[in-house]
């Protein structure tokens, strides 16, 4: 092994012959990288914190009107078609998904909806008729369907209907590059 040093002069030292000096001043740049990032992080924390606040009031005013809407079912009898699945997202209340920041979604949750046999339905529908999409490294079934806004994409986090609590959705602008 060749040493770091050609003589024991080069080595940098301080008064009592060791290179705590040199760790030092590393350990302090490396300390004022990690503060200039957390100042950032606090930055975007207040923008973010603003940001969270209006998507709470969106969502308390979607809420009131959704109270207009009747919500979408289908008789048990009669398969599901696109139109449907699109009728009831559009009738029922999706949610902010606050607790995942770096990954902005909404979500139908089953425990919240109107009929919670006909959110089962449409998660089936999703599975059957979907497609893989992959993000993060995993793959998921997708579906893209038109809200009163433009195209949204939904997914759930199960291949088992009965199983799932949530489905989430996501506007297309958002949708993760290939």
């Amino acid at each position: 092994m060749e040493p770091l040093f050609d003589t024991d002069d080069e080595r940098p030292t301080n008064e009592r012959g060791s290179m705590e000096t040199t760790t030092k001043e590393a350990l302090a740049d490396l300390e004022r990288q990690r503060t200039h990032f957390m100042e950032r992080l606090a930055e975007i924390a207040v923008t973010q914190k603003a940001a969270q606040s209006e998507i709470r009031r969106v969502e308390r005013e979607m809420k009131v009107a959704l109270k207009e809407v009747e919500g979408y079912t289908v008789p048990e009898d009669r398969p599901l078609t696109q139109d449907d699945v699109e009728a009831w997202c559009q009738s029922e209340f999706f949610k902010m998904a606050h607790t995942m920041p770096a990954n902005p979604h909404c979500y139908f949750a089953r425990k919240a909806v109107r009929d919670p046999d006909m959110y089962e339905r449409v998660v089936g529908y999703v599975i059957a008729n979907g497609y893989e999409q992959q993000y993060g490294g995993s793959p998921y079934t997708v579906l893209d369907v038109r809200m009163n806004s433009g195209v949204w994409f939904l997914w759930p986090m199960t291949d088992d209907p009965t199983q799932s609590q949530v489905l989430n959705l996501k506007p297309d602008s958002m949708r993760p590059e290939q």
